[in-house]
Parts: C-alpha cells; sequence; structure tokens
C-alpha cells in the first residue's frame, strides 16, 4: 500500500479507538427513584410522584442531625 493510505488508515483506527473508548466509560445508576404512588378511592386514578434519588429511604425515621450525641 502506498505510506499516505497507511498513516489515514491508522489515524482512522486512533479514532474509533477513542470512541469506543469513551462509551465504555459509562457506568449504570447505583441510585433508585423513591417514587410516592397516589390512588383514588372512588375512580381507582392512580398517580406516581417522584420524591428524590437515594440509596436507602426509611419511611419516618427519625433524621439525622449533625453535632448530635447519640443517645441509647
Amino acid at each position: 500500500m502506498h505510506p499516505k493510505v497507511e498513516d489515514v488508515m491508522t489515524e482512522n483506527n486512533k479514532v474509533l479507538e477513542v470512541k469506543q473508548n469513551l462509551f465504555s466509560v459509562k457506568k449504570a445508576k447505583t441510585t433508585k427513584k423513591i417514587v410516592l404512588r397516589m390512588e383514588c378511592t372512588d375512580c381507582k386514578y392512580r398517580k406516581q410522584i417522584p420524591l428524590k434519588r437515594c440509596k436507602h429511604f426509611e419511611l419516618g425515621g427519625d433524621k439525622k442531625r449533625k453535632g448530635q450525641m447519640i443517645q441509647f
């Protein structure tokens, strides 16, 4: 092959490698959306309202406060 053609081919391969590396960096989300499900008692209409994203969610638990002592 002609040297110029080889140079162009190697440049194209480098571009392809970079694109493949960029796509492989993506990661799956580790948090889930907490959703409030509401349903009408008369017509059974359902509605979902997203609250927030978090790894752990506890309904009604004590809130964490900074600078407070742990009480047993």
